[in-house]
């Protein structure tokens, strides 16, 4: 038996009474733990078990690395509430939380990334951009899924000041020199490549508050969807939940500007 502290990801329903948890651990990365009787109503665990959630339990890890682990009680448990009750944080938090599901194997520690997710979850609950948030994730996670674009430095002068474009053949930002090099570089404005640069190496821990114009927002998010079609053929279901969303609240939008004229 341990003290075992994480982040609960998903859940599911697993025969009558019992529920199988996705958790992001502290020590030993993410693994599935089997909560037993946790949809009973008397049921020492089931209040804790909601996605989004920061606990620690009493439990097992697999065996060995492998098949399940267990939760059998709860010592300590906090829900972000913020997270759970807005339907636009909570759609972006599903989407943190499958990236960060699909980024890593298994029952391998994570410790680094486990305070990022904890941090992250943090701040969405504090109310700030859960759209920024999730870029920032977005982009910090490409390496750990095999790509790494280079947002530091123009690869062929070294430069790191200046007018940069993103450029697919060169796996990063080029400066203004050698646009000419790349006929089918991003084109992006000024201001969404500083912004691409800051996300790719902030610390989430270190953000209190982020203010951007929906136009580099949109910059922003375009960019970032180019990388993981292109590169990576990734699509969660979370994200086209996320674009349908948008297109919703858009057309919303719309009708209330057509009634208001």
């Amino acid at each position: 038996m341990a003290l075992i502290e994480g982040l609960i990801l998903t859940t599911r329903s697993y025969r009558d009474n019992d529920l199988l948890v996705r958790v992001f651990t502290k020590e030993e990365g993410i693994l599935t733990v089997m909560a037993r009787g946790a949809k009973k109503p008397k049921s020492k665990v089931g209040y804790a078990c909601q996605p989004y959630t920061w606990l620690i339990f009493d439990g097992a890890y697999p065996k060995n690395g492998a098949g399940l682990g267990f939760m059998n009680g709860v010592q300590e448990s906090k829900s972000y509430r913020h997270v759970i009750q807005d339907i636009n944080v909570s759609a972006y938090a599903a989407l943190i939380a499958k990236l960060l599901d699909l980024a890593f194997e298994e029952n391998q520690p994570q410790t680094s990334w486990y305070q990022k997710a904890v941090a992250g979850f943090e701040k969405l609950d504090a109310g700030i951009d859960p759209q920024i948030i999730t870029n920032i994730f977005e982009l910090q996670l490409l390496p750990a899924f095999g790509v790494a674009p280079n947002w530091q430095a123009d690869p062929i002068s070294g430069a790191v000041t200046g007018d940069f474009d993103y450029s697919e053949k060169y796996n990063g930002i080029i400066d203004r020199s050698h646009f000419d090099l790349d006929d089918h570089r991003l084109n992006l404005e000024p201001k969404t490549v500083y912004y691409l640069r800051q996300f790719s190496a902030i610390d989430i821990e270190k953000i209190s508050k982020v203010t951007l114009s929906l136009m580099t927002k949109r910059a922003i998010q375009r960019v970032i969807d180019y990388l993981y079609d292109r590169e990576l053929g990734l699509k969660p279901k979370e994200k086209v939940f996320i674009q349908k969303m948008a297109a919703w609240e858009g057309q919303l939008a719309i009708k209330a500007r057509k009634g208001k004229s």
